[in-house]
């Protein structure tokens, strides 16, 4: 006699994940961690989750069952050889490296006037990402980067700049409805 599926399929405990969520709980990120999981890791993560699962049948279902089971038997996956010499190492230098071109090169833009989340796009768009600012009044923080107005520059407007500058272009700011010293 076959049982239905939802008998041989008994619910699976799930041991918990690092950071303590459980399988198949939303994971939250938390601060420096990444946000996205891959999917082939992902799919690792559900494969070994399904085999922990086991085949459905309890402890106490298989003592209680005086009938020989009808499931086919399951072999471990073998274990790889170890008479099989490791693949030899490459003992040469590594090939010489050519320098880099310049990961930038533009005239830089005149964004003295402009809010700082303008600022930041315009250079972004010439490939600099990472540029920084400073309270000109104080020390604050800018949080919210359209709050703020540029009022100087360290590199002036139509100097050419080429090169690794990431980080090294600085704005001077204060926040709106403030004048510039």
């Amino acid at each position: 006699m076959t049982q239905p599926l939802s008998e041989l399929h008994a619910p699976c405990e799930y041991a918990p994940l690092p950071g303590g969520s459980q399988a198949g709980a939303p994971v939250t990120p938390t601060r420096g961690t990444r946000s996205r999981m891959s999917a082939v890791a992902l799919s690792i993560a559900v494969v070994a989750a399904v085999s922990a699962c086991g085949s459905g049948e309890t402890e106490s279902d298989s003592a209680a069952s005086s009938e020989p089971s009808t499931a086919a038997p399951t072999t471990p996956l073998q274990q790889p050889s170890s008479d099989v010499p490791a693949a030899p190492t490459s003992t040469a230098p590594p090939a010489p490296t050519t320098p880099a071109e310049p990961a930038v090169n533009f005239s830089m833009p005149n964004v003295v006037g402009m809010d700082l989340q303008s600022a930041q796009d315009l250079v972004q768009t010439n490939g600099v990402w990472l540029s920084m600012s400073h309270d000109l009044l104080g020390s604050r923080n800018q949080a919210i980067d359209s709050n703020w107005l540029v009022c100087d520059q360290n590199v002036p407007a139509g100097q050419q700049v080429t090169g690794d500058v990431e980080g090294t272009i600085d704005f001077g700011v204060v926040k709106r409805g403030e004048v510039c010293p």
